[in-house]
């Protein structure tokens, strides 16, 4: 069975260790320097040993807790896109899709942010052989696989 609690934990990119929301922080790179857009996104401890980006121009990162919930997840897709009424033309830097969305599903989907930590294994073993690209994700899928490798960490 899971040991973490769903979105309200998370593994620390730095350090590796449990992470609240109240000690939470992502942090990214805003692509300003480059034009490449957002890119490199991290949850961190809210402390300088965790923090990566810490001397970087484009330095950019907020309270975790500004990007859980209905809030946070228009917060991610104003990143895409900050819409019609404020950019009628204007389309925005796309930010690097793979840490932005892999960041997104780490907050707002239940069990993945423990289950990505076995998904290499299970994908070695086979055990994805039959999924879709969003049946992978979904939480059924992310809580069967913490109980069948997590299991076998903790045993």
């Amino acid at each position: 069975m899971p040991q973490m609690k769903p979105l309200e934990e998370w593994i620390c990119d730095s350090c590796g260790k449990i992470v609240d929301a109240g000690g939470g922080w992502v942090e990214w790179l805003s692509g300003s320097a480059t034009a490449a857009g957002p890119h490199s996104f991290r949850i961190v401890h809210h402390q300088p040993s965790c923090h990566r980006h810490t001397h970087a121009f484009d330095r950019a990162d907020l309270h975790l807790t500004a990007f859980i919930g209905a809030p946070g997840l228009q917060l991610f897709l104003s990143m895409l896109d900050v819409g019609p009424l404020l950019s009628p033309s204007v389309q925005p830097h796309q930010p690097e899709m793979r840490s932005f969305v892999d960041t997104i599903r780490r907050l707002h989907i239940h069990y993945y942010e423990e289950a990505r930590q076995y998904m290499a294994e299970a994908q070695s073993d086979g055990y994805f052989g039959d999924q879709n690209e969003v049946s992978v994700f979904l939480p059924e899928t992310c809580k069967a696989i913490i109980a069948r490798y997590g299991s076998a960490q903790r045993a």
